[in-house]
């Protein structure tokens, strides 16, 4: 953790600290070392505390965002102008939380699963 400067603490009101994270482990037979970094609030920060909040952080990253990033391809679709692509980002989040409440732990098995099945898609939606 490291003091935010008198600077940034102008720029992002509430800023109480830097926090550096360093990840190492193995990835395909490769030692890696990654280190991420974060801004902070909270006046008095243990290392505990901060690696609960990043980690819930990354929960939310890793199951929406990238659902809605790679499986459903958001970020590509080219919908960028009016009201379509929060109305799309809507319906994403619908189809998101329909699979998860019917016990399907990603969209890719949600998608296999509901194919050709409008009946039970129509179903799940009205319940």
């Amino acid at each position: 953790m490291f003091a935010a400067s008198a600077w940034a603490k102008a720029q992002w009101p509430g800023l109480v600290c830097y926090v550096r994270l360093v990840r190492r482990g193995k990835r395909q037979g490769q030692d890696y070392e990654r280190s991420s970094y974060y801004i902070c609030s909270l006046k008095k920060a243990e290392a505990a505390l901060l690696a609960q909040v990043i980690r819930g952080h990354w929960g939310i990253e890793n199951r929406v965002h990238w659902e809605k990033d790679v499986t459903l391809g958001e970020d590509g679709n080219g919908i960028r102008s009016g009201q379509a692509p929060e109305n799309l980002s809507l319906l994403k989040n619908m189809a998101l939380n329909i699979a998860r409440k019917s016990g399907f732990q990603s969209m890719k098995e949600a998608i296999t699963a509901f194919a050709n099945k409008i009946g039970l898609m129509t179903k799940l939606i009205r319940t």
